[in-house]
């Protein structure tokens, strides 16, 4: 509902909309977009367990053995709840089947759905057929309006169809910002993904019923229930991680008494106990074991996934009653690390180069971090995601690092600085080396011009070159040795008809680190005459 600290589902949400845009803005591989189609598995088990439930509820609330008016009508209301979820959860499967299929009405299955990219703008955007993508609106808009109106509740239940500017991470994007709730969510969306986020907003949906039949059970108070079994569950943020990604969740014990304060562990060791709000008003709040541990993995197969899991148990302190364990299961998917930057392109030896780096699902980069053999060069982390690579040999071996934990190696071949050519100025003139130098001319400097425009452009702090030193003759006479770019033509009573050549030319220029370093000034000898 409206406000509130945001659910697991909300920031899975938010999630798949950051993944979502950060790999549209990309060249992706197909076996980047076959991740979208893990995420919808995991999300339509979600569903299924959702489903269930639910389904599991509504029984709860319907067998409530109370006579109260309140109580007869929270069981209609309970019911009404149940057939508008059910419905639109089916309307949605029926959009997902739109989208796997192709223009000709055949399905379109494994690589060629994952791969395609143009059908959700067709389904969903065409302005000469719009009419799917607006009934997809209108269905999202009056579901919430008619779950509003069966439950009445004083904090209704927010709007699904959600704009850029009602997430925080896109409310300030320019890019975004103009677009409309169709737009947001399928402009460029490929197939899967389209699949995947429909599946996401049954959870949604699921997850309004959920706190609406919660709300009615407070008032039905429910069929007694005898707790003979119970089950050790684990409430995470997400069952399927990037390696190095923090795994956090609630670990708890379905059917909880708040008179008793259980021991809890996880791999046998124990667990900080909290009293965790559940969000049904004041009071509701259940005893959980406090689980945090970051994801890693090395078993990766095929498909970049492994399975992993961890031991929970949950001991009463009850006489006679055993403690209860479990084995809680959970996939990590290996890493990616995406250098988004077009200047990573190009590294040039002795410079430094700005890059932002990326792990698609991965949404917090305060862990990520890259690092570099000492010969080859070194690196600087300038925010969350944001570096500078200083290589100092041909190849440089970048390390990208991941909560500590080694993700890959990115390998780049370095350029020599490019080498300037000269420029010859009179005040703030650019003196034309065919017509000569103007008789009368006091003096003139020797600047060094950079013609490589891609090195210019992405090497700000690289890119100052200045002479400290060159040879100067007149007419072939003795060589006499300036130490910086001006030359005092005046002091050496140069007149028209005079030659004059600049030759060995020293170009120095200031780095990304501080420091100085000597530039190939080869291409830097003038022969000019006095005109």
């Amino acid at each position: 509902m409206a406000g509130g600290k945001e659910t697991p589902r909300q920031k899975m949400i938010g999630m798949m909309y950051l993944v979502l845009t950060a790999l549209l803005a990309l060249n992706v591989s197909s076996a980047i977009l076959e991740k979208f189609a893990i995420v919808n598995t995991t999300l339509v088990d979600l569903v299924a367990e959702d489903i269930s439930k639910n389904n599991r509820k509504l029984d709860g609330i319907k067998g409530a053995t109370s006579k109260e008016d309140k109580v007869t009508v929270a069981k209609e209301k309970a019911q009404k709840v149940r057939d508008l979820t059910a419905a639109m959860v089916k309307y949605l499967n029926e959009v997902k089947k739109k989208i796997a299929t192709d223009a000709s009405g055949k399905a379109m299955e494994g690589e060629e759905l994952v791969l395609n990219t143009n059908r959700p703008e067709e389904i969903m955007l065409d302005s000469r057929k719009p009419e799917v993508g607006q009934e997809y609106q209108k269905k999202l808009k009056a579901y919430v309006k008619d779950l509003n109106q069966i439950m009445q509740l004083k904090k209704p239940f927010a709007k699904l169809d959600k704009k850029a500017e009602d997430f925080e991470d896109f409310k300030n994007d320019a890019h975004q910002a103009s677009k409309d709730f169709l737009q947001f969510s399928f402009e460029g969306t490929p197939a899967m993904a389209a699949i995947a986020m429909m599946s996401q907003m049954q959870t949604e949906v699921l997850e309004y019923e959920s706190a609406a039949l919660d709300s009615l059970n407070a008032i039905a108070e429910g069929a007694v229930i005898k707790f003979d079994q119970f089950v050790p569950m684990v409430q995470a943020e997400s069952n399927t991680l990037v390696a190095g990604q923090m795994y956090e969740g609630n670990l708890f014990l379905a059917g909880a008494s708040s008179g008793l304060t259980p021991a809890m562990f996880k791999d046998g060791k124990p667990l900080q106990i909290e009293d965790v709000d559940v969000g049904l008003g004041a009071g509701s709040k259940i005893k959980m074991g406090k689980v945090k541990f970051p994801a890693g993995a090395s078993n990766f197969d095929a498909a970049g996934i492994a399975k992993m899991s961890f031991k929970v148990k949950i001991d009463l302190n009850l006489p006679g009653k055993t403690p209860f364990e479990k084995t809680i299961d959970y996939r990590v998917l290996r890493p990616v690390a995406i250098f988004g930057s077009a200047a990573a392109a190009t590294l040039y030896k002795d410079c430094g180069t700005e890059v932002n780096v990326t792990i698609p699902g991965l949404t917090d980069l305060s862990g990520l971090d890259l690092s570099v053999p000492a010969e080859q060069g070194k690196t600087y982390k300038l925010a969350p995601g944001k570096f500078a690579i200083l290589p100092t040999r041909a190849q440089c071996n970048v390390n990208v690092l991941l909560n500590g934990q080694g993700i890959g190696i990115q390998k780049f071949q370095t350029q020599d600085v490019p080498m300037p050519v000269a420029e010859l100025k009179a005040g703030p003139n650019t003196i034309d080396l065919s017509k000569g130098i103007p008789a009368g001319t006091a003096s003139v400097r020797v600047e060094p011009e950079i013609i490589d425009p891609i090195f210019a452009k992405n090497n700000n702090k690289d890119n100052k070159y200045y002479v400290s030193a060159l040879t100067l003759q007149i007419n072939g006479g003795s060589p006499i040795t300036l130490k910086s770019g001006t030359i005092p033509l005046s002091q050496y009573r140069v007149k028209k008809g005079d030659n004059i050549t600049i030759s060995q030319v020293q170009v120095q220029r200031g780095t990304y680190d501080g420091s100085t370093k000597q530039v190939n000034g080869s291409k830097m000898t003038v022969n000019c005459r006095i005109n």
